[in-house]
């Protein structure tokens, strides 16, 4: 069973943002299911690793997105995202010093910010997309 399944709740109106997030998920499930099957070492690190990677990337595709389109609240989204990856670094640091163990306090991090980042904050973003399409 996964950490978390992709449904219409998530879905913030812009195909690209959509599919990235679906990718931050599946590899989010992955660390899950490194620790549900009790793995630990250079796997599990490079599943976290993976995982930092695309969402710094996703982080910066989604900035460019709103600076794009004019998103008025960019500012804060952005330090949203500075919190969100510093508090993903000190999990990353901490799951490397103990040799790939994957904390649970980890996941239900991942799940919070998943769920909160996207269906809260990214969700703001959709309708100014929306106003796009219909312009465009």
């Amino acid at each position: 069973m996964p950490l978390m399944n992709w449904d219409n709740s998530l879905d913030v109106g812009v195909a690209k943002m959509n599919d990235e997030h679906q990718q931050i998920l599946a590899l989010m499930n992955q660390v899950y299911d490194a620790r549900e099957a009790d793995q630990k070492g250079p796997e599990v690190l490079h599943l976290v690793d993976r995982l930092g990677e695309v969402t710094i990337a996703h982080f910066r595709d989604e900035e460019a997105y709103m600076e794009e389109t004019g998103y008025a609240g960019i500012t804060s989204h952005k330090l949203i995202h500075k919190d969100l990856l510093d508090k993903f670094t000190g999990f990353a640091t901490e799951i490397r010093a103990k040799g790939g163990e994957v904390p649970e306090k980890f996941l239900t991090f991942l799940k919070l910010w998943l769920t909160a980042l996207i269906r809260g904050i990214d969700m703001k973003y959709g309708p100014k997309a929306a106003t796009l399409k219909q312009v465009g």
